[in-house]
């Protein structure tokens, strides 16, 4: 992952600030706005940007228009479309936690595995005061505006044997995504986390290069690792965060009531995102039971007890330790 620090972030921010004014249209022309992203037309990502171009055309009269971009016909990354966002080239995108540190690194608190315990717990978060609390920081430290906060689903343990107690765990060998706390969580689990490109999942499923993976059941039915690793367990390690963004320079496009218009439209966009990845999500897991996926539920209390220690060393490590507790303070409520 290319990496970019804070004070160049916010130096091209700055520069694409000065450059907003040789590239104006006319006055009289519909102010503009391109929203991308690396996933497909039928993304609940793209379902929101839809949501979001409707509403933001139809309370502005038509003087805002929106641009839709998907397929990562303007960057097939996160990375990429999160450099965009300085440079100009794109006004709106979503990026997930992992992204966001390079700017703000209390923000990979977000990733860890069971700092929510539910979805409820999730809403409770992002869309409470400490959710604005980190909008806030997001502003103040790099000039981008969040939105909306999204998600990309639920992530569940699937392998060649199912896991119904921490102990099924010992010594199986699991794809995690690339990041120490990640890893360092399914370790005290007794698990060996790995490191594998997605494209080759499939193949080292097959051929027990690996026993297990994790992630989203959209993401497991459509790569079909159903097909070589039957067992999906419950464990919802990781109800995930996206962030919605923009930046400071695309909002001083607007006068002060179409940036309202946009904020209004951003929250149209964000709850019709979140209501497309349940639906998604659903569909997937019906798809996966249908084509012979075998599902269990899991008590996921002793998984969150054994990574507890985790959690709070990464906390201490990002210097998150007061966000950290007011998270699991609303877990308790």
């Amino acid at each position: 992952m290319k990496k970019f620090g804070l004070m160049s972030l916010v130096t091209v921010i700055a520069l694409a600030g000065c450059q907003s004014e040789d590239v104006a249209g006319d006055p009289g022309d519909p102010k503009k706005l391109i929203l991308a992203t690396q996933l497909d037309e039928s993304s609940p990502f793209a379902v929101g940007f839809r949501e979001f171009r409707d509403a933001i055309e139809e309370t502005s009269d038509g003087a805002i228009t929106a641009e839709l971009h998907t397929n990562g016909s303007l960057g097939g990354n996160e990375d990429t479309l999160l450099q965009s966002i300085a440079t100009g080239g794109v006004d709106m995108t979503v990026v997930s936690p992992g992204f966001m540190t390079q700017v703000q690194q209390e923000v990979d608190l977000f990733s860890m595995p069971y700092l929510f315990t539910s979805y409820e717990h999730w809403l409770a978060v992002v869309d409470g005061d400490i959710g604005e609390e980190m909008s806030q920081m997001v502003e103040s430290e790099t000039n981008l505006q969040v939105l909306g906060y999204w998600t990309a689903g639920v992530r569940q343990y699937y392998g060649a044997q199912p896991v119904e107690e921490v102990e099924d765990l010992r010594n199986v060998s699991i794809r995690t995504q690339d990041s120490p706390g990640i890893q360092d969580s399914w370790s005290a689990l007794g698990a060996l986390p790995v490191s594998v490109a997605w494209d080759e999942m499939y193949q080292a499923l097959q051929n027990r290069v690996v026993d297990a993976s994790e992630n989203d059941f959209t993401n497991v039915y459509q790569s079909s690792h159903h097909e070589v690793t039957p067992y999906i367990s419950l464990t919802d390690h990781d109800f995930t965060t996206r962030f919605f963004l923009t930046s400071d320079v695309v909002m001083e496009r607007f006068t002060d009531e179409e940036q309202e218009m946009i904020e209004i439209a951003a929250e149209v966009a964000t709850e019709a995102a979140r209501e497309a990845d349940l639906q998604l999500a659903e569909s997937s897991l019906e798809a996966l039971e249908d084509e012979g996926a075998i599902v269990n539920e899991v008590d996921i209390e002793p998984f969150i007890e054994q990574t507890q220690s985790v959690r709070e060393r990464i906390a201490e490590e990002l210097d998150a330790v007061e966000l950290y507790e007011a998270i699991q303070e609303l877990a308790d409520q």
